[in-house]
């Protein structure tokens, strides 16, 4: 990959960030494997409840209610693609899961990246069936918010692909503060994510939020209010929720596959041409 993008895209973008997973195993110095927003075995901090997911987000340290490890690892790397893999727990393991009876896996590069603007991009292949909810977003940290407001919003999904939506991937904006946060969001249609690998990105200014696929752009806001504060990426198959509604075990395990994550910066002085 260029460390410089000038076109499809309408400005000079130079590359702050490059992982292309030519590791055994995802790189601890830049991915955390949770929401950094509890202590490492919180598990309020490996599932969004208020998404009623049903998986657990773990890696092989993770000891869930137990005293140490259970080994479970949803990630692996093939000829430099990262799988995160969702499914049904190990019947050993469910004893010190809290009640989750699915695992699966996430990247956050909270603390590690997170740049204000810019051009962020990764190239994945989702998978398709029942109650799978792949995702690649953009979130602030609580650091960046004002004093006293919670750090959701702002929020920026990039893609967000429902397992059985197999003609459409969605974007979505999300700002203004609980509990009257709003949120832009459209459907890209006439698409199929499922059968190959795309390059989801999304362009983002002071002015405008464009998002793109395979480096053609196919939605453009207005960037919100308060969408001027860093940003950290995510990646993230969830399992089940209210929005794909439950998982099939017949949808497992399912495999989410990551070829790169970049993000850039815009150069000085370039400005989005109108």
């Amino acid at each position: 990959m260029s460390d410089v993008i000038d076109a499809p895209l309408e400005v000079r973008l130079e590359r702050q960030f490059l992982d292309d997973f030519l590791g055994s195993s995802p790189d601890h110095d830049i991915w955390r494997h949770h929401y950094n927003h509890g202590r490492y075995d919180e598990f309020r901090g490996r599932t969004l409840q208020a998404n009623k997911e049903q998986q657990i987000y773990v890696d092989p340290g993770f000891s869930g209610t137990g005293d140490t490890p259970l080994g479970l690892n949803p990630f692996d790397i093939r000829d430099g693609v990262l799988g995160i893999t969702g499914r049904r727990a190990r019947s050993d393991a469910m004893p010190y899961l809290d009640g989750f009876a699915y695992t699966s896996g996430l990247l956050s590069s909270q603390n590690t990246f997170e740049q204000t603007y810019g051009y962020f991009e990764a190239r994945i292949k989702v998978p398709v069936g029942q109650g799978l909810w792949s995702a690649f977003w953009l979130k602030t940290h609580h650091a960046h918010t004002p004093k006293g407001l919670p750090a959701w919003p702002p929020e920026i999904d990039v893609m967000e692909f429902i397992g059985t939506r197999t003609d459409r991937y969605y974007t979505t904006a999300h700002w203004d503060v609980m509990p009257d946060n709003k949120k832009s969001g459209s459907a890209v249609l006439n698409v199929n994510p499922g059968a190959d690998f795309n390059a989801y990105g999304v362009l983002w200014t002071p002015d405008q939020t464009v998002f793109y696929f395979n480096r053609q752009p196919v939605k453009t806001i207005e960037t919100k209010p308060n969408h001027n504060v860093p940003m950290f990426m995510v990646l993230n198959l969830a399992l089940g929720g209210k929005w794909p509604g439950n998982v099939s075990d017949s949808a497992l395990p399912a495999r989410l596959e990551v070829d790169w994550v970049a993000a850039y910066e815009i150069s000085p002085n370039q400005k989005v041409r109108q």
